[in-house]
């Protein structure tokens, strides 16, 4: 966006703390579906069946047993959210994927290479469709769920949402780690695929699949 429209125009909305509140609100909601229930079981692991977090092999076994079923709960919990009904004061109760198809109807598709000048729409209505939810501002949840996750951006700040631009940016290194060679890879693979708990999704089944993995991959050195 900065390369597209140039700097200091307010064209991306930086770091975790923004001014256009339904994005928090949305962080609330993908919290509740799916993020603590992994956030929940890593602290376990860590705490109470072995995981290092800082030993890249433990790293690499965990990506392996459950990137996929993150990215599986994810895509489950996005087609839900989808069809979802909105409340609003200013919209009809519709659907994320309604409103997103009637926004392309009405205003024309949207994409990151700005429209002619001629063809820009900048009409109030607009304006008010991707606006500031004021109200949200105020919403002690969204407070709450905002200062538990951005303790950091909001020292010094009298409204917890004025910052454009956090002081750091989050960036996460994953070194890219071999856990085991091609023929270990197999053996552990297959084992895992003959554990009766192996398709579980409940937390103790995955704690399970964690601890039998982590014994498996140690007993091959």
């Amino acid at each position: 966006m900065n390369e597209v429209r140039g700097l200091e125009r307010g064209s991306y909305i930086y770091g975790k703390s923004v001014h256009n509140i339904r994005i928090e609100r949305l962080w609330v909601d993908v919290t509740r579906g799916f993020g603590k229930k992994w956030k929940d079981l890593f602290r376990a692991l860590e705490t109470a069946h072995g995981l290092n977090i800082d030993n890249d092999r433990h790293l690499w076994l965990l990506h392996h047993l459950f990137l996929e079923r993150i990215n599986n709960d994810i895509d489950v919990w996005i087609r839900s959210w989808n069809y979802h009904t909105l409340s609003s004061r200013t919209q009809t109760h519709q659907t994320p994927h309604v409103m997103y198809q009637q926004g392309m109807i009405e205003h024309g598709i949207r994409g990151i290479f700005p429209e002619p000048e001629e063809e820009q729409r900048g009409d109030e209505a607009y304006a008010n469709y991707v606006g500031v939810d004021w109200d949200g501002i105020e919403d002690p949840q969204l407070l709450a769920h905002h200062r538990q996750h951005n303790p950091a951006d909001l020292a010094g700040l009298s409204n917890e949402f004025d910052r454009d631009r956090p002081e750091e940016m989050s960036h996460v290194e994953v070194p890219a780690v071999q856990g085991l060679n091609e023929q270990g890879l197999a053996s552990l693979d297959e084992f895992l695929h003959r554990l009766p708990y192996f398709s579980n999704m409940d937390q103790e089944s995955l704690k399970q699949l964690w601890d039998s993995a982590s014994n498996f991959a140690r007993s091959l050195g």
